[in-house]
């Protein structure tokens, strides 16, 4: 009578010890898989927080050439006063820094020193936005020339909002095929700033391919506006 008995339980056993083997190997399974795809599973990139306006395109009003712009009005004849025409000339010089039409002036309050090296002072607006000239004679004047060689030097540049947004698209525009997003601070229709120095205004990409962000101080050199890398 014991022997059935001893079979009975060896037995019990080892679908006892069968049912639990099979409860771990189906959690441990289990944990395996879901882990394998939490691993295996890619992460969406987010844009970056924009600035104030997203730049999409090309700005229509900033123009290719200065030969479409339009001419500062009226444009002084040649019996013209010499100052009158070192005005006309500012208010043309003012207009191609802004690559966008706009209305100018210009006033040399004391006029123009007709000496060999001498400097005058002049302030050009464009859309009410003042910009200080010094007006230089060249050093090889002389007295009665008909001829009058000078030198402009603007004491700060124009910034216009346009041409910045223009001027970022253009450079950035290519993605290399992965999206991105180019984005600028909210700047003036037209401001005066120091050259190269902080305007205070930045501009930033957003860019799918390692989801980075790179942040750009606005600037200017002689050619109009500049990027800089704001080292992040």
């Amino acid at each position: 009578m014991r022997i059935p008995k001893i079979v009975t339980a060896v037995a019990a056993a080892a679908l006892l010890t069968a049912g639990c083997g099979s409860d771990d190997g189906g959690s441990d399974g289990g944990g395996e898989t879901r882990a394998d795809a939490a691993a295996g599973a890619e992460e969406t990139p987010t844009p970056a927080e924009p600035l104030a306006v997203e730049i999409s395109g090309p700005q229509q009003d900033v123009v290719e050439s200065h030969d479409d712009l339009v001419a500062p009005s009226p444009e002084p004849g040649s019996g013209a006063e010499f100052a009158e025409k070192v005005e006309y000339k500012l208010r043309e010089k003012l207009l191609r820094q802004a690559k966008v039409n706009g209305e100018t002036t210009a006033d040399c309050p004391d006029g123009i020193t007709r000496e060999a090296g001498a400097t005058s002072t002049c302030t050009a607006t464009y859309e009410g936005v003042e910009i200080p000239f010094e007006v230089t004679i060249s050093d090889r004047y002389e007295e009665g020339d008909f001829l009058i060689q000078y030198d402009t030097a603007p004491q700060q540049d124009l910034l216009v909002a346009k041409r910045v947004f223009h001027e970022f698209w253009e450079r950035h525009q290519d993605s290399g095929g992965y999206e991105q997003m180019l984005s600028c601070d909210e700047l003036p229709a037209a401001v005066a700033v120091d050259r190269g120095g902080d305007s205070g205004y930045q501009c930033q990409v957003w860019h799918e391919a390692g989801d980075t962000t790179t942040v750009f101080n606005v600037t200017t050199d002689s050619f109009g506006p500049e990027f800089v890398s704001a080292g992040n």
